[in-house]
Formats: structure tokens, C-alpha cells, sequence
């Protein structure tokens, strides 16, 4: 897919002409060089000089070494051939090096201005996931994210993995993500969701603890390989965490025990969606904001006024428990999320 951006009137399509252009002018002035080269020598040997005298003149000359002439240049011929060679000598070299210097500073300023693009980006960007890690669930995840699209930025200490995640059209940030420093380039004040997904254990309970000193209020979702873990990534300030290995293994047991089930639900939360839209109904989640019109109300005084139009399914807790079919009387508190079914007045009839 094609995309332009601009940066100070400056396109990347414009870039890329501008190394185009710097990249032939190198050819052209190595073409002209060699056809000097060439051309001399032919001269030289049909004055009469053997071919491979006339060649080591040529360099000679070209080169301005000044060694003694290889043939005695007294005729008005070979002397002109001689100034001939050496003014257009000079020009091709000159030519040729100023196209060098030109591809290089320009490769360099290319380089510059794509830097600063990718951080004016990252600098605008607000209501994010930051995902840390891009490794094979962080670009799972970063894949999925942008087909619902939601924004979000990968943070990776690994430079190959951030080109990667560049490569892939993602913003991504290279640094440490239990650095407070890196949280602060990743704009965390600004993030709604953290989702730290590392192959260690530790170091995402490290990001955990930093990231949730940083900010008491933001959801932050864990990876943990060993189940001993969950207990002190909860403690680090983890409102969910995920043990891959346990889903993995789940999901294997309810295909074997269930293999028209699991066939079925394989590809759920597409099928679920799609089957809902066609039924003119929708699942929302509906956070419940601290101090907020809604924080403390019951399940009854949330649905005043909309009863026919949703149904509440449960209630996901900031410690990401659930409260399925929760009552009326159900007392709502901060930041609680509401899932709810609702009707979908744009596809219903």
C-alpha cells in the first residue's frame, strides 16, 4: 500500500527521488571516467604507442602522478591528446566525487528526517496500548490491535525487533521498558492500557511495578510463563495476567473433549461479532470512570432508560475478576467495566 508522509514540505517519495538522482549521477560520472580512460588509450595507440603503454599513460595523467612519459609527447597531436585527457580526467573525477558526497549526505539526511518523523509520531500519540515486547505474541498482538484499530506503540530494547515493527508499519520506541525514562518517551501518562507480554517473568513483573508507580490508575495486563509468578505480578500492580502456556493447553484439552466445540469456537470472537451485527445487536463495554456520573450507581439505575435496549452480561473487576449475570442491586465501582448487549440501531430494521 502506498503512503506518503511529509516533514517540513518534504515527502518520502521525494527522498527517494532525490537518492534516485544522487545514485545516477554516480554512474554517470563513473561512466565518463572510464570512457576517458579508455578513449585516451585508444588515441595513444593509434599514434603508435603499444596499448599497454598507452594505458599506463593515461593513468598517469589522469591520476596527476607525473611520472616521466612512457613515449616522448613532442608532436602536436599527442599533446593535445595529453590536455585532453587531463581536463576531462579532472572533470569525470570531480564529477564523480561530488555525486559520492551527494548520495552519502543525502542518505544521511534521509535517515535524519525518517528519525524525526517516526518521533514526531510517537509524540502525538494519546489513548494508547504500549505493548513491550515484539516478539511472537507482542506482534500477535500488534497485528490484532491494528485490525480493530487501536493505537498503540511497541517499546523493544532489541534495535532488530524495532526495525521489524517499523518494517511491519508500527510506531515503536527502542529502550527499556522498565525504565521510567523510556515510559516517559512512550507518552504512559497518556496510555489507557499496558500490556507487557516479555518471555521473562521477571522483567515483566519489573515493567509491572514501574509502570504502576507511575500511574495508579492505568490497566496493565502481564505475561507469565511460570503460575507461581501471578501471585507477585499481582502484587506488582498487574490488573490481569495471562499464562499462555495454561491457555494453550486449555484450549487443547476442549478440542480433544470437545472437538466440535472447539472447531466451532475456534474463530469466536469473529464469528460471535458477525452473528450478533447480522441479529442487529452488539457487545460494548462500558467503563465505569472514577467519580464519574455512572461510579456507585447500581446495575438498575445504569440501565434506567435503556432496559430495552441492553443487557448486561457482566461486570469485569479492576483485579480482573468477573461478575457474570450480577442483580439489580449490583453496586457498581471505579473503573469496572459493564459488558453489555446492546441493540444495534444502525443495521436494526
Amino acid at each position: 500500500m502506498a503512503w506518503r508522509v511529509r516533514w517540513g514540505g518534504v515527502s518520502q517519495d521525494k527522498e527517494s527521488l532525490l537518492l534516485r538522482k544522487s545514485m545516477h549521477g554516480l554512474y554517470i560520472g563513473a561512466l565518463c571516467f572510464l570512457t576517458v580512460i579508455c578513449v585516451g588509450s585508444f588515441a595513444y595507440w593509434l599514434q603508435g604507442w603499444k596499448l599497454a603503454d598507452a594505458f599506463y599513460m593515461v593513468i598517469i595523467t589522469v591520476f596527476s602522478v607525473g611520472y616521466e612519459e612512457v613515449e616522448p609527447v613532442t608532436t602536436a597531436m599527442l599533446r593535445t591528446i595529453t590536455i585532453l585527457i587531463i581536463v576531462a580526467g579532472d572533470a569525470s573525477k570531480v564529477y564523480f566525487v561530488g555525486s559520492l558526497v551527494q548520495f552519502i549526505t543525502e542518505g544521511e539526511i534521509g535517515k535524519a528526517m525518517e528519525e524525526h518523523r517516526k518521533s514526531r509520531d510517537i509524540e502525538g500519540i494519546a489513548g494508547h496500548a504500549i505493548i513491550c515486547g515484539y516478539g511472537r505474541i507482542g506482534q500477535t498482538l500488534a497485528r490484532e490491535l491494528k485490525a480493530a484499530n487501536f493505537p498503540f506503540l511497541i517499546v523493544d530494547n532489541n534495535a532488530e525487533r524495532v526495525a521489524l515493527a517499523h518494517s511491519h508499519g508500527y510506531q515503536a520506541l527502542i529502550g527499556d521498558a522498565g525504565s521510567e525514562e523510556t515510559m516517559n518517551e512512550a507518552h504512559i501518562e497518556r496510555a489507557v492500557v499496558l500490556a507487557t507480554v516479555l518471555p521473562s517473568d521477571m522483567v515483566n513483573v519489573f515493567i509491572t511495578l514501574t509502570a504502576r508507580n507511575m500511574r495508579p490508575d492505568l490497566r496493565i495486563i502481564a505475561r507469565a510463563e511460570d503460575p507461581a509468578t501471578e501471585k507477585k505480578l499481582r502484587q506488582a500492580g498487574a490488573n490481569e495476567i495471562i499464562l499462555p502456556a495454561f491457555v494453550g493447553g486449555m484450549q487443547i484439552a476442549n478440542s480433544i473433549t470437545h472437538p466440535s466445540l472447539g472447531s466451532l469456537l475456534k474463530d469466536s470472537n469473529k464469528l460471535l461479532r458477525s452473528g450478533l451485527q447480522e441479529l442487529g445487536v452488539d457487545i460494548v463495554e462500558h467503563p465505569i470512570v472514577p467519580d464519574g456520573v455512572d461510579d456507585r450507581k447500581t446495575v438498575k439505575q445504569l440501565l434506567v432508560g435503556v432496559e430495552a435496549d441492553r443487557l448486561v452480561l457482566g461486570i469485569k473487576k479492576p483485579d480482573g475478576s468477573l461478575v457474570q449475570h450480577p442483580d439489580g442491586n449490583h453496586r457498581l465501582e471505579a473503573h469496572d467495566i459493564v459488558m453489555m448487549l446492546a441493540r444495534n440501531h444502525a443495521s436494526a430494521p
